[in-house]
């Protein structure tokens, strides 16, 4: 496992995992149900939802599988598994996939599987299903280190439930099991996705849940009903132990007084109730049925007040569970309702909705959301709620405000402060009863380098608290080629520069006034630009103005004018992470491996190669930053400060430490199995060899001759990469590659390592470059001399 996962999943271990809802296992998602309805026996019906949630981005990794499966008494007809597509969650790939399944087979988006077989739903889960009862859920993907986090949504939209009996139940609760391995990043456990109703069973419900305080209040009525008559049995006389119906209260709450009204088949006398403490502390209602229903079902509304045991800090649902061991129950949980919201001061803020922004646009939607009153008064009659958002974004559209519960009043429209950044409103009038707040429909405008999640600070009466309302996609995405550069040296070459549409016409052609926009990279002080270098557009239909790029600035300053903004998508293959099984050769065996390629789209793609740099001696030592910007970036330029306003990548490294001291001088000679270091003779098992004008060497005798030890040059066979541990300097090789890694920036070279006869050979001059060595090539001798 790299170093990069492994500290997050230290960090897990030491925080502790959270318990799955219903679960009991630890593990990295959260297990729910999104629904629970009740269904009967000898139904084809749909159960529950099942959601899975990560707890922390990169605990599930590819190759990590959960196995979900039902009740012996549930068969499996049609399932849809949903992944949300969206900047923040995986699969990268969102989608729904249905799922058939038959008594021999299963089909997946049409195409059907033998039960064992693995199919793929899109490009990085698969599923297999054994038989009629459940199936398994693989990753087939290694998403690597990311901030996103998995999402699935599992519906059991038909399923046949078979007949069955109370007394071949141990609860009537049906509950989908997961069971995952203990290295795998999902959570074992099971979750209640459905109830099932016996013909003799009885159901509750509950009214619109009331608001209640510390100081206690009535709940919401619940309502008790059977399902058919004589299904509640009449209690034995060791009432409360026998054929107990009962209702228990959430934690922390009291039955206090309680009226019963009988109804339907129940008479004034039919039932009777106490209350009692439940060994874990709860408050119980206990039913005892005096007389059962005879030709009609019974109903019973329960009218009763709750206390508060104590005070508490924050809001919460009190909530009713309906259990017991009468046969009529159905077993111990059968079913939960709100009945009451408790609630405590202050005010709180959440989100309705995130939306998806792009940097440097005017009027860019965001989401919606609410400011809620935790009670009445909250928000007293002149007091002011201000609605801040971060450096890189103002308000562009002001958000609509209406009111989702109360009757309390803002005043409209709002002050504006802080430079478009801040919004102000106060209240006009105190709510009588708990008001909500909702501010939809708002628009922002943004800077190139506004936050990638965008938040709004609301402060107000006792708070302080930000909620999320976009996600931020940037425009542009940078890569250089790296290198080193010296200061008081002119004309040092470094990578190219990749400029790369993350949508498609991200680079405008006109500014606001109908001028043509132009691309800028700019150079830090003291380094300019030795000549011109070229720029081309290698992908995409972006097209530029190459007559008119040019040098400013005393040459630190590479403008580029946009002719056409691209207007096509293009598919660019996501590159493989670290661990990811790709096409190759295996180190164990030498066998190919394959791996599907995953696309994404793409606007165009902008190279600026021949780069050479001349330093002056007042660059410091440290990274050349490239800062790009310019009218073509931005459409709110005249907004934000030219700092925010830009973006910046890192084009080299300036440094001023001597390269790596060779032992003496270093020859190797084409066609010889020997080299020589200063005096001594050295033998390799493999001798350079002159292909396409080039000479190759190979690359550990030539770290050998520069005064590398063993230990310091390291074969990765899986990755079949060779790395040089060089002092300051970390030089890696990858085979079939044209670039290195030099510090961790890749510096493109115009050929590939190739391995001949177990050895990784690369033409001996980048070598030398990587370390900083001076190499020559002896024409006449067919020697290369390294000092």
């Amino acid at each position: 496992m790299n170093r990069l996962r492994l500290f997050p999943l230290i960090l897990m271990v030491i925080l502790g995992s959270v318990l799955a809802a219903a679960g009991t296992a630890f593990g990295e998602t959260y297990n729910y149900a999104l629904w629970c309805p009740n269904v009967a026996p000898e139904s084809t019906t749909q159960l529950g939802g099942l959601y899975l949630s990560e707890k922390y981005s990169t605990s599930i990794k590819n190759g990590d599988w959960v196995r979900i499966t039902l009740p012996s008494f549930i068969e499996l007809q049609t399932v849809r598994i949903y992944f949300p597509a969206g900047t923040s969650y995986l699969p990268t790939v969102g989608g729904t996939h249905t799922i058939t399944f038959s008594d021999t087979d299963y089909s997946v988006g049409g195409t059907t599987y033998n039960y064992g077989e693995e199919a793929g739903l899109g490009v990085e889960m698969l599923i297999q299903a054994l038989d009629k009862q459940g199936f398994t859920l693989k990753v087939n993907k290694d998403w690597g280190m990311v901030t996103k986090t998995f999402r699935a949504y599992i519906h059991f939209d038909r399923v046949y439930v078979k007949p069955v009996t109370p007394e071949d139940l141990e609860s009537s609760d049906i509950k989908v099991t997961l069971d995952a391995p203990s290295t795998a990043g999902f959570s074992s456990g099971s979750v209640t996705v459905g109830k099932l109703l016996t013909a003799a069973g009885s159901t509750i419900t509950a009214a619109a849940p009331t608001s209640i305080t510390n100081i206690g209040g009535a709940v919401a009525d619940v309502t008790l009903k059977e399902d058919v008559a004589g299904a509640l049995k009449a209690n034995a006389a060791d009432f409360p132990q026998g054929n107990t119906v009962k209702l228990i209260l959430s934690p922390g709450f009291t039955w206090d007084a309680v009226t019963l009204l009988p109804q339907g088949g129940f008479g004034s006398s039919s039932v009777e109730h106490a209350v009692y403490t439940e060994r874990n502390g709860c408050s119980a209602l206990y039913l005892k049925i005096n007389t059962e229903t005879a030709s009609r079902p019974g109903q019973l509304v329960i009218r009763a007040t709750v206390k508060a045991n104590e005070p508490f800090a924050t809001a919460r649902d009190i909530k009713v569970t309906y259990s017991g061991t009468n046969p009529g129950v159905g077993g111990e949980r059968i079913a939960e309702v709100t009945v009451a919201k408790y609630l405590v001061s202050g005010l709180t803020v959440a989100a309705k909705s995130t939306l998806d922004a792009v940097a440097g646009r005017l009027n860019q939607q965001i989401g919606n959301f609410t400011v809620a009153e935790g009670m009445p008064g909250d928000l007293p009659q002149g007091r002011l709620i201000s609605f801040t958002l971060p450096e890189g974004a103002k308000w562009n559209r002001l958000p609509t405000v209406t009111r989702e519960a109360g009757n309390g009043t803002l005043t409209e429209p709002p002050s504006t402060r802080d430079d478009g950044r801040t919004i102000i409103y106060a209240v006009y009038q105190a709510g009588t009863s708990r008001t909500v707040f909702c501010f939809k429909n708002a628009t922002v405008d943004l800077a190139v380098y506004a936050p990638e999640e965008l938040k709004v600070t609301v402060k107000g009466p006792g708070i302080e608290e930000s909620v999320t309302v976009a996600n931020v996609q940037a425009l542009l995405t940078l890569s250089a080629g790296g290198g080193t550069v010296r200061v008081g040296l002119q004309e040092q070459p470094v990578g190219q520069v990749t400029i790369q549409e993350n949508l498609v016409g991200a680079l405008r052609a006109r500014d606001a006034s109908g001028n043509r926009a132009v691309l800028k990279l700019t150079l830090p002080s003291g380094i300019r630009f030795s000549k011109r270098p070229a720029v081309e557009v290698s992908a995409g239909d972006l097209e530029l103005d190459t007559s008119g790029v040019k040098l400013e600035d005393d040459d630190r300053t590479l403008t580029i004018p946009v002719k056409l903004s691209s207007a096509t998508p293009v598919e660019k293959p996501v590159p493989f992470e670290e661990g990811t099984a790709a096409s190759g050769e295996t180190a164990s065996t030498g066998e190919e491996t394959t791996a599907e390629t995953v696309y994404e789209q793409v606007g165009s793609t902008i190279t600026v190669k021949d780069v050479f740099l001349t330093l002056d001696r007042t660059v410091p030592a440290g990274d050349v930053i490239l800062e790009i910007s310019g009218s073509a970036l931005s459409e709110t330029e005249s907004l934000f400060s030219s700092s925010l306003n830009k973006l910046t990548c890192v084009l080299a490294q300036c440094v001023t430490a001597a390269p790596v001291a060779i032992r003496g001088e270093a020859v190797f000679t084409v066609g010889s199995n020997k080299y020589r270091v200063g005096d001594e003779e050295q033998e390799m098992d493999v001798a350079p060899y002159i292909k396409n004008g080039r000479t190759y060497a190979p690359v550990r005798y030539l770290a050998y001759a520069a005064g590398l030890a063993e230990d310091q040059v390291i074969w990765d066979a899986v990755n079949r990469t060779v790395t040089l541990f060089a002092g300051k300097r970390v030089v890696q090789f990858k085979v079939g590659q044209k670039a290195y890694f030099l510090n961790g920036v890749s510096i493109s070279i115009d050929v590939a390592p190739e391995i001949v006869s177990g050895r990784t050979m690369l033409p001996y001059r980048f070598v030398a470059q990587a370390l900083g060595l001076q190499v020559e090539w002896n024409a006449a001798t067919r020697q290369v001399i390294i000092r």
